[in-house]
């Protein structure tokens, strides 16, 4: 006997004629709106690509951008002549100076003077020098110890002009503004324009108490532009007891350990040392190094006064070319084996020499565009 189904247990799933008669009345609507869905669909894909090609050429617009923007960094021991560079470029690209910078050189000029006065009367006293005309004892000092070595580098410049550097009201002339020495203290920038490409050179403090700050500024280094004073291969570097500095005579310089900041230990060492360590920096491996061997009039100059084996007993040569050749294979020859592919461009500069400067930056700006746009993916 068969179990009987009540309406209640009905199959649900049956459509009724009712059922069928409103779907066919909905299918024009149904397909509508399919029809409406499937083109805001296209329309919506055609967006996205839109989108997606206006990013992509501003992705592009700004790699262009930072291919032209050329970050170069300014790295060297203390009184090198980076801030001269710097000051140079101004002259060259950026319309010199403006009032309030010429009446700070004017204070720095006269600070510069005193500094040179106060070396010059410590030497007589260490030299035991007599005078009997106390004006006459600046000349008679640069007679008898051409070769003082406490002097700074721009004595020699300022001597012959003190009758007119004296002067009330003097006003600095752009060659004895690119003479100051102004110790750099803190990270200075300049941005300028070259052969239409944007120039960030980065000037930092020589000094070691400000080296451990260099790191903050190696993001996105195009190139480091390595300053190094020839002239400092008979100087010591200015430390604890820089206050009484004495003439160097000694032929050992050299072995002196670049740890501490002694007055013997050697300038041109630690300037060497300092290019090998950021050479080996992680920091900067994508980074071209472009050496700048600079004070090549100083040291042309100071080589028959103290002769450069006295300070540097590997050197055997004779000549002015030489010495120059074997100062530079001093620095070259700091870079690693696992280098050995890395290229160092030198070049034999006279930061305070506005032509010299102009033709080896050129050659310096150029170097470090190309690697720019190597970084950027830009051939």
């Amino acid at each position: 006997m068969g179990i009987p189904i009540s309406k209640a247990t009905k199959p649900t799933s049956l459509m009724s004629k009712q059922d069928y008669i409103r779907n066919d009345e909905n299918a024009p609507a149904n397909a509508n709106n399919a029809a409406k869905d499937k083109k805001m669909l296209i329309i919506d894909v055609k967006a996205q690509v839109h989108i997606s090609a206006d990013i992509d050429r501003q992705l592009q617009k700004e790699k262009s951008e930072d291919s032209s923007r050329v970050k170069i960094l300014l790295l060297g021991g203390a009184d090198a002549g980076k801030s001269t560079i710097v000051k140079q470029m101004r002259i060259l690209h950026m319309n010199g100076f403006d009032a309030e910078e010429m009446r700070n050189f004017q204070k720095v000029l006269r600070s510069n003077l005193f500094q040179i006065f106060h070396e010059m009367a410590l030497g007589v006293q260490e030299c035991i020098l007599t005078i009997d005309d106390s004006e006459k004892c600046v000349r008679a000092f640069i007679e008898q110890h051409p070769n003082y070595s406490s002097l700074p580098d721009n004595a020699h410049y300022y001597l012959p002009k003190l009758s007119a550097l004296l002067l009330p009201g003097y006003e600095p002339t752009a060659e004895d503004i690119l003479h100051l020495r102004v110790p750099t203290t803190s990270v200075s920038e300049i941005n300028f324009t070259f052969e239409k490409s944007t120039i960030r050179l980065i000037d930092v403090g020589g000094q070691r108490t400000y080296r451990k700050k260099w790191i903050h500024c190696f993001d996105g280094v195009a190139a480091v532009l390595f300053v190094a004073s020839m002239a400092a291969y008979d100087q010591t570097l200015e430390g604890v007891d820089s206050s009484v500095i004495k003439p160097v005579h000694h032929n050992d310089l050299l072995s002196a350990e670049p740890d501490t900041e002694l007055n013997s230990e050697n300038r041109m060492r630690d300037s060497a040392h300092l290019l090998a360590e950021m050479l080996r920096s992680k920091f900067l491996v994508s980074a071209a190094f472009i050496l700048f061997l600079n004070k090549r009039d100083l040291f042309l100059k100071k080589l028959p006064l103290r002769p450069l084996r006295e300070y540097l007993p590997k050197y055997k040569g004779s000549s002015d070319k030489e010495a120059e050749e074997f100062v530079k294979a001093f620095f070259l020859k700091k870079k690693s084996k696992k280098d050995v592919g890395r290229a160092i461009y030198p070049h034999f500069t006279c930061a305070t020499d506005t032509h010299n400067v102009e033709f080896v930056f050129a050659a310096a700006c150029a170097i470090a565009l190309k690697e720019n746009l190597n970084s950027s993916g830009i051939e």
